[in-house]
């Protein structure tokens, strides 16, 4: 099954494509930073897996478009895309800056969506495909210091989960991934305040890599943390905020 994963080039995006790769599927990996791209290519081709690298900034929709058919014409057609690339800064909300939030959705929501709107059509004429797109418990509610982000990712998750019903009919399943927190930089700098319940990169490429296989419609982990998310959507806005407050990111 030829894969397309975005945001391909470092972190769990890179991890995951090398677990496919791994598992027998030829990769599409699309990032920004070609040389990482090609790097993890020869990796994948070291270990006896076919990957194909595209270097391509997933909120260039034309540019994307290009991507696609670059990966159909070279790969094969894109049976399932695992839309990974995102991110973003924590939000000023003091000193409201819009196009940082502009910037953050455009990455976390818009770039999911011009990938969708490009292997799609392929999709819908075969009759089967798999959308994979990568949300966050930051979904869940809006969190200090991470409004942008936080909006972006609810927006991303609602936009899957009405795809999943539209398109189920015509043979294309869609999954949701809602990760918590995950270590993608070994030995990286320690917050100040830790992360609750935080994951290694290896066993958050495990846990994501089952739910694809398996074509989950939704899988938010782990799960206490993930329990603790939903508790949260369930709590008095009052009390949610007197519960977070201060928590945020220190913006200078």
């Amino acid at each position: 099954m030829v894969t397309l994963v975005t945001g391909a080039s470092s972190g769990i995006g890179r991890s995951l494509a090398l677990r496919l790769a791994a598992d027998g599927d030829p990769v599409a990996l699309m990032a920004r930073r070609t040389d990482l791209l090609q790097s993890l290519v020869a990796e994948i081709e070291a270990a006896g897996g076919r990957a194909l690298a595209v270097p391509c900034d997933v909120t260039d929709r034309e540019a994307v478009r290009g991507a696609i058919d670059t990966v159909e014409r070279e790969l094969g057609h894109v049976e399932r895309l695992v839309a990974n690339a995102g991110g973003g800064e924590p939000t000023d909300s003091v000193h409201l800056d819009a196009t940082a939030v502009a910037d953050t959705m455009a990455l976390n929501l818009m770039g999911t969506v011009y990938c969708i709107e490009a292997v799609l059509p392929g999709m819908l004429h075969r009759n089967r495909g798999h959308l994979v797109a990568m949300s966050s418990l930051a979904a869940y509610r809006g969190l200090p210091g991470g409004g942008a982000y936080s909006a972006s990712k609810a927006a991303l998750t609602n936009l899957m989960e009405s795809l999943r019903i539209d398109l189920k009919p015509h043979g294309i399943d869609v999954t949701v991934l809602l990760p918590g927190f995950v270590r993608t930089k070994p030995g990286g700098r320690k917050a100040k305040r830790g992360k609750p319940f935080r994951l290694e990169l290896a066993d958050a490429t495990d846990r994501m890599v089952k739910a694809i296989r398996s074509r989950r419609r939704r899988y938010a982990f782990p799960w206490t943390l993930a329990a603790v998310a939903r508790l949260a959507t369930l709590l008095p806005a009052a009390l949610f905020d007197r519960l977070l407050a201060g928590r945020g990111r220190q913006i200078s």
